[in-house]
């Protein structure tokens, strides 16, 4: 297991020497503060500076100390990863999170106690008196079906369990009911939208069987209302599941959505494979899809390199010939997210294999392509925590545009423990496998110089 770890890691730094070598990512840019005065940081906000964190000194990095609070927890949910947002009416911010740990933890030195794995689970944080999320714990309305929560002595104390079951989920109703969870196949989120005023989201459906596969199954969408207030039995229950949107959906289009004002819903994908057969690790390209109009259940287009490398859009879905040729950057990214300022569009995206170095990228068209790109912001080596900082991985660095105050990027990453005992019982385990909060401030900065600008 060591030797393979240290293979692994000789070939990601020939990764980055040769990103290094070929791309001037990291050109120093002294602070032009006429142009882009330093953020205004209000108290409240609780945000902790991270200097020279971005070699373009007009961006300015920053943890996000109040959005850490609101997710270290000693009851119910205190882990997760798969963090992602929707935009909800009425200042609502819609939650989903995957794999996810749900019982208790000590409030003296953050062990993670008797706690169990829900595959899936969802929370809603309802919005302030002027409109945007409210930023205490109370706001945090988690919507989870507990096991057991009268009796502290009994077991299963504030367990959970998973909010979408797949089908073919292996426990009987019996074990549901009794707080088993369903390991062989499972549901974890993919990204959503409001359509009509229901939230659509998608659910990338996986096969673990019991070596934890993780492979790609079918794509279900689950339609939930929005009607009543957050806490009710009515705000987020589920009107219907489509377990057969995608009988099978291997490139998993829609981990992350882009509304765009042209009527389409834009669907991106990160597309792993071995270009040359001989290579020992996958690239991962960012590929798009769209549907017809911003309702996902329209029919879908997806943009496909033919043989000459012309792209265009076609209704059927992609051979994995085709796929392996279409990706819209020719940056191998994962997490790859898109919005758009001004005439731009912007892709963020963490560098391909667990890079630490997060990536922005921009295009005149929402399906690319994208290959003007900066380095943004860097993640950290050790976590902000109680025992063991150092972790296995940072992923999963998601966009958040729905918490933005000002304009600045937020962002929550994922961090997993290098021995997964080490999420237990040990000081600091709860602080591993939880999302930490950044938020990046003149970020604009990055391109306020480029050639680009003039054509």
């Amino acid at each position: 297991m060591k030797k393979r770890h240290l293979l692994l890691y000789f070939f990601l730094m020939l990764i980055c020497v040769h990103i290094s070598a070929g791309d001037d990512l990291t050109r120093e840019v002294e602070a032009d503060t006429v142009r882009f005065p330093v953020p205004v940081i209000q108290e409240e906000w609780n945000l902790v500076w991270m200097p020279h964190n971005c070699s373009d000194h007009n961006v300015y990095v920053y943890k996000d100390k109040l959005y850490d609070g609101l997710f270290t927890r000693t009851l119910g949910w205190n882990g997760g990863d798969g963090v992602q947002t929707v935009q909800l009416p009425g200042g609502n911010l819609f939650w989903s999170f995957n794999d996810s740990f749900y019982g208790r933890v000590s409030s003296s030195n953050r062990a993670r106690l008797n706690c169990n794995f829900p595959r899936n689970t969802i929370m809603v944080q309802t919005a302030d008196k002027n409109g945007f999320p409210g930023d205490s714990k109370a706001n945090l309305v988690w919507l989870a079906d507990y096991v057991n929560t009268t009796n502290a002595s009994s077991s299963r104390y504030y367990n959970a369990r998973t909010h979408i079951r797949h089908p073919k989920g292996e426990k009987t109703d019996a074990q549901i009911a009794n707080g088993d969870i369903d390991q062989q196949y499972l549901y974890w989120a993919g990204d959503g939208t409001v359509v009509d005023g229901q939230l659509q989201v998608l659910w990338a459906g996986v096969y673990n069987g019991t070596q934890n596969l993780m492979r790609s199954d079918n794509r279900a969408l689950a339609i939930y209302s929005l009607e009543g207030t957050p806490g009710d039995d009515t705000y987020l229950s589920l009107i219907s599941v489509d377990h057969h949107f995608f009988e099978k959906d291997p490139i998993g289009y829609g981990q992350t959505l882009w509304e765009d004002e042209d009527g389409h819903t834009y669907l991106y994908a990160c597309n792993q494979f071995k270009k040359n057969p001989d290579d020992v690790l996958n690239t991962s390209s960012p590929v798009v899809a769209r549907s017809k109009t911003h309702d996902l259940r329209s029919e879908w287009e997806y943009y496909v390199a033919d043989e000459k490398g012309v792209f265009h859009w076609q209704n059927t879905y992609p051979t994995t010939e085709e796929v392996n040729r279409s990706a819209i950057s020719s940056r191998s990214v994962s997490t790859a997210w898109v919005f758009k300022e001004g005439d731009w569009y912007y892709m963020t995206a963490q560098g391909y294999v667990f890079s630490k170095q997060v990536y922005i990228m921009r295009s005149k068209y929402p399906w690319g392509p994208f290959e003007h790109c900066h380095q943004l912001w860097t993640l950290p080596y050790v976590l902000d925590k109680k025992g063991k900082r150092t972790y296995q991985n940072f992923y999963m660095p998601h966009l958040h545009q729905g918490l933005s105050r000002t304009g600045e990027l937020v962002f929550s990453t994922n961090t997993d423990a290098t021995d997964w005992n080490d999420n237990f019982n040990t000081t600091g385990s709860a602080d591993f496998y939880r999302p930490f909060f950044f938020r990046v401030f003149n970020w604009q900065a990055l391109f306020a110089d480029d050639p680009e600008d003039d054509k």
